[in-house]
């Protein structure tokens, strides 16, 4: 007996020690491709993705890895994995319906190329369908909510089974009795029985509701060195939730957001305090940190404004709590050197800008639903040769939507806006003008803008969506003054004197549209599109101030292209020689297309590429427009999302340009690519 155990032990001692050299040995053999055969239902990219075996990546990502730590390392063959793999697809095909799927593999080891083949084979059977189902612990629901939750609970008899889907239709329901009192409701369990002669599901599912709680107290613990300036009422009163009320996880959400607006709190938390619960009733407890009121200090900023790259340096002031009721007043001044990558510091093109800036913000205007926040602004820049001068004001309001309805954004505004700008020396004025001298030329115009923003959006994050849509439409109605002058050039005497007025209604829709094309949604493709329309009501477009137009063009636009580049081929007169928009871009369009699909990949936890199509134009009214005059842009990019905000450098080429016709590779590459760097996602 003693033998035969030893000998035993020997046995299991030398397989497991070949095993071990064996599967050392095949660590050697990259693993070149996994493929799939019988699957119909799922991707071989969704299959792959749940798998611990993975494909060696391409040989870019391997040099890469060789010496930083970016791209990715090869990856091996292993025997042992192909065991784990198998359970990881069956349980992958059980929960979504396909409880009866056999899978099997074959490989295949190439010693010459050190790599390696694998295949796994797939008859996924007869998926299964919903059934008979029945749920417990919700029994003491009033009629009206246990209505509400109905269909939720009982999916179509003719939907295939999906665990994914159950458990998202349990979680909404658990969110949505937490909105009306039931604090701590739970999802228990289910429990699936399945009839292989029919393909059914019947499921028994349990929750424990727990008592429907009232707030009994609102209590305020707060800290910091400005705890003593905000008073307890001022909280309650943006809180907005008072004793008695129903406990609700969403408005505790949306007081908590009301709170942070503010910019009075470091940290802020609301909570019911559980422990303290008397029969249906529980406590909301807030507990806040709050920092200095004023803060005095410099920065260092890069943005995108006017869809091209900038850096600048400034100093911010900021007070909290400005004449109590938690408004934020906040002083700007700004120096930045704007379009970054096309710098050049020739004369003309070195562009910079000056901007003066008061905010102030109030975190509740009207009622608690609706803040505002009331802008003055002062710059003087440069665009090409052309200075600039700009102020005005701009009162916003953001009113708060209820997330649950299709539009979830409103904000209204009211603007006023003054632009000056100076022309270099004009020469070829139309003859009707009766002026035949070189002149300068100075323009002005004031615009006064009512418009709002109005939109609906579901993705599911701000800075890497990988799901949902974004709809924007801006509508507004405006009037425009403009005041125009004409000077000889050497003496600078007045030559002519004219104004006029025009009014006008402006519309702008964008699209954002993002769809996962990879089961760990770190592939994502996103569709864009964008048009935008100004339509005279008295006078003509050139009554129109330029910086209200359209441009295409830029980081956040058609990428081959620098930012202002696509303006209409069709000049009108506006001031000065016309010819003169084609070199300065002073003037943009009245309607404008564009759009984007791209392709998303993260590589890495921060970094990603992308590979992108655009596409856009604009022009002076629609009846304008010609297909042929679209401009296309194809180009790759490469990103890195850090904790604030995503970075990119995006690479754009030409791939159809309107004004040269000829296939992209019998033009300069230089010629064709444009260099972006940009901030955020370029939608």
């Amino acid at each position: 007996m003693v033998l035969k155990f030893l000998s035993a032990c020997f046995f299991i001692t030398v397989l497991g020690f070949h095993t071990a050299i064996f599967a050392q040995q095949q660590k050697d053999f990259e693993l070149s491709s996994i493929n799939f055969e019988g699957n119909e239902e799922f991707s071989d990219s969704e299959l792959e993705s749940v798998l611990q075996s993975k494909e060696t990546p391409w040989w870019f990502w391997k040099f890469l890895n060789s010496f930083s730590g970016l791209g990715s390392p090869p990856e091996y063959y292993d025997s042992t994995s192909i065991p784990l793999d198998i359970i990881s697809l069956k349980s992958y095909y059980a929960v979504n319906g396909f409880f009866l799927a056999e899978i099997w593999h074959s490989y295949i080891i190439d010693k010459s190329a050190r790599d390696a083949e694998l295949t796994y084979y797939i008859k996924e059977g007869t998926p299964f369908t919903y059934g008979d189902n029945q749920a417990f612990g919700l029994e003491t629901l009033d009629k009206n909510l246990f209505t509400q939750v109905t269909p939720l609970l009982h999916p179509a008899n003719d939907v295939r089974y999906s665990q994914e889907d159950l458990d998202t239709r349990f979680e909404t329901i658990v969110d949505h009795l937490k909105n009306f009192g039931y604090m701590l409701v739970e999802f228990d369990s289910t429990v699936i029985s399945i009839d292989t002669v029919k393909h059914k599901t019947s499921m028994n599912t349990y929750f424990t509701l727990g008592n429907r709680y009232l707030y009994s107290d609102v209590k305020i613990e707060k800290e910091g060195e400005g705890k003593d300036f905000v008073s307890d009422e001022m909280i309650r009163y943006v809180t907005n939730i008072n004793v008695g009320d129903i406990y609700s996880v969403e408005n505790i959400a949306k007081s908590r957001l009301r709170l942070a607006r503010t910019g009075l709190f470091n940290s802020i938390n609301l909570k019911g305090v559980v422990e303290d619960t008397i029969k249906n009733f529980v406590p909301l407890l807030i507990t806040g940190s709050i920092g200095s009121l004023n803060e005095l200090s410099p920065e260092v900023f890069a943005d995108n404004e006017l869809n091209t790259f900038n850096l600048g340096v400034g100093a911010i002031y900021v007070r909290k709590n400005f004449l109590g009721d938690a408004r934020k007043l906040t002083l700007r001044a700004r120096f930045r050197v704007t379009d970054i990558t096309n710098i050049r510091f020739s004369s003309g093109v070195f562009q910079s800008e000056i901007d003066l800036s008061m905010l102030l913000e109030q975190p509740f205007l009207f009622n608690r639903k609706v803040s505002g926040r009331l802008e003055g602004y002062l710059k003087s820049y440069n665009i090409s040769s052309v200075e600039y001068r700009n102020m005005g004001s701009v009162l916003t309001l953001a009113i708060d939507m209820p997330s649950y309805t299709f539009i979830n954004i409103l904000n209204p505004y009211l603007r006023f806006d003054y632009l000056a700008w100076e022309l270099p020396e004009v020469d070829d004025l139309p003859d009707e003008l009766g002026i035949l001298d070189t002149v300068a030329a100075d323009a002005r115009t004031f615009t006064t803008s009512l418009g709002a923003e109005t939109g609906s959006n579901n993705t599911n994050d701000l800075f890497y969506p990988t799901e949902g849509r974004l709809i924007s439409l801006i509508s507004e109605i405006a009037s425009s003054d403009v005041e125009w002058e004409f000077r000889e050039r050497e003496t600078n005497n007045l030559l002519l004197n004219t104004n006029d007025r025009g009014y006008y209604y402006k519309l702008q829709l964008s699209l954002g549209l993002f769809l996962p094309v990879s089961k760990d949604k770190l592939t994502v493709f996103g569709i864009k599109a964008k048009t935008g329309y100004i339509q005279m009501i008295k006078g003509g477009p050139e009554l129109i101030a330029p910086n209200q137009t359209f441009f295409a063009g830029g980081s956040n636009s058609v990428r081959g292209w620098r930012a202002r580049e696509l303006i209409p081929s069709d000049n009108i007169f506006y001031i000065g020689a016309p010819s003169l928009n084609d070199e300065l871009k002073i003037r943009g369009g009245t309607f404008l297309i564009e759009g984007s699909f791209e392709y998303r990949r993260k590589f890495e936890t921060d970094f990603g590429f992308a590979f992108f199509v655009d596409y856009g134009n604009t022009w002076n009214g629609y009846k304008g427009v010609r297909w042929d005059e679209i401009a296309v842009a194809i180009g790759t990019g490469f990103r890195y999302y850090s904790p604030i905000a995503p970075f990119r450098l995006d690479f754009g080429f030409k791939l159809y340009d309107p004004d040269d016709k000829r296939f992209i590779f019998d033009k300069s590459v230089f010629k064709t690519m444009q260099l972006h760097f940009g901030i955020g996602e370029a939608f």
